[in-house]
């Protein structure tokens, strides 16, 4: 189902992969080389390590001090002309992220699988342990009198009906499986903030429902099986708790 204004913010792929262990991170650069006229601007992707070490030098007293801290080159970012595509090209995997507006399934997958093919071409990962889709969505609800969220999303925290509370804010995450999309598994964060003004100037209340859908898996890379994972499953179950967690009147705010 298409909106005209779709509530995504940002749609996520994610491939975690295992790489050769000999295999240099300035070898990812070739790979911008590919892409370099879609995806100009590069930054590179540190991992900080570090750790501490405790000192019992008396019986009611702990002395910490930081014993050692690096810094390692994992991948690098590559970002568009108008910074609403991103990539992640890292040592551990491949990431692409679409930035509001998101078109369709169609383009964004499409466009999503070709880079990662282009990744995999200069990487030559020796196999693919995870696949993974998230989708952000904010939805704007109308700030007028009191808001009854159960009007809008059907998924959401209870309170018990002896408590004389009025809920101001709220932070819920629920981890699910679905008979049909098994083994993959879906997290789904839901929260409000404060209010705040939608796209036409009126007051509204952002509701961010996040659903981040995975799959472990061990396949090649070239393994046609990665599509069906993202098709078949990853997508199906993102689109079935997205719409099965909504409602008509929520529905009507993407219109």
């Amino acid at each position: 189902m298409r909106f005209l204004n779709p509530p995504i913010t940002e749609a996520i792929l994610d491939i975690t992969v295992n790489l050769h262990d000999n295999f240099n991170h300035e070898e990812l650069l070739k790979f911008h080389e590919n892409i370099k006229d879609s995806f100009p601007n590069i930054q590179k992707k540190i991992a900080l390590q570090g750790g501490f070490e405790f000192n019992l030098e008396s019986s009611d007293e702990i002395n910490s001090q930081l014993f050692s801290a690096s810094n390692k080159t994992e991948g690098y970012i590559f970002i568009s002309h108008d910074q609403k595509r991103i990539i992640q090209a890292r040592l551990n995997g491949f990431t692409f992220s679409r930035l509001k507006p998101y078109e369709s399934w169609e383009s964004f997958y499409g466009e999503a699988y070709q880079l990662w093919q282009k990744y995999a071409q200069i990487t030559s990962p020796t196999e693919v342990v995870r696949l993974a889709l998230r989708y952000v969505n904010q939805i704007m609800i109308p700030a007028t009198g009191t808001i009854e969220l159960k009007n809008y999303v059907k998924t959401l925290p209870e309170i018990s009906s002896n408590l004389s509370v009025i809920m101001e804010g709220y932070f819920m995450q629920i981890i699910v499986v679905h008979p049909e999309y098994q083994p993959s598994r879906a997290i789904i964060n839901q929260t409000i903030g404060q209010v705040t003004e939608n796209d036409k100037g009126e007051k509204a209340v952002p509701l961010i429902f996040d659903i981040d859908v995975f799959q472990q898996v061990n396949l090649h890379h070239n393994d046609d099986e990665i599509k069906k994972v993202f098709e078949l499953n990853l997508r199906c179950f993102r689109d079935e708790i997205f719409f099965k967690s909504i409602t008509d009147k929520t529905e009507e705010l993407f219109k």
